[in-house]
């Protein structure tokens, strides 16, 4: 699984389809399990709650790359070059 992470209350009150669409990049920032708590660290405001939205890469009509973080990082992020569509969520879970 990967997973794409959002605020709680985007998630419960948008009915936007796609989830997410690619950035300026061409691709969607998502992380694997191990990564969650490091990307809601770095990109997510502290005093917000959020959610982990999985989804299952083989399932994704989408291209699924696993490349450096931003930055130059060595560690490689699961970056999806296409929307996530609501469809695809596999589970939500809170973080």
């Amino acid at each position: 699984m990967i997973f794409y992470l959002l605020l709680r209350t985007d998630w419960e009150m948008g009915s936007a389809d796609p989830v997410a669409v690619p950035g300026e990049e061409g691709f969607v920032h998502c992380c694997d399990e191990r990564q969650i708590i490091d990307v809601r660290r770095r990109y997510l405001p502290v005093d917000e709650e959020v959610v982990a939205l999985a989804f299952d890469p083989t399932q994704l009509p989408a291209e699924t790359r696993y490349e450096p973080g931003a930055g130059g990082e060595p560690e490689r992020f699961p970056h999806v070059y296409g929307a996530l569509g609501r469809e695809f969520v596999a589970f939500v879970r809170g973080i």
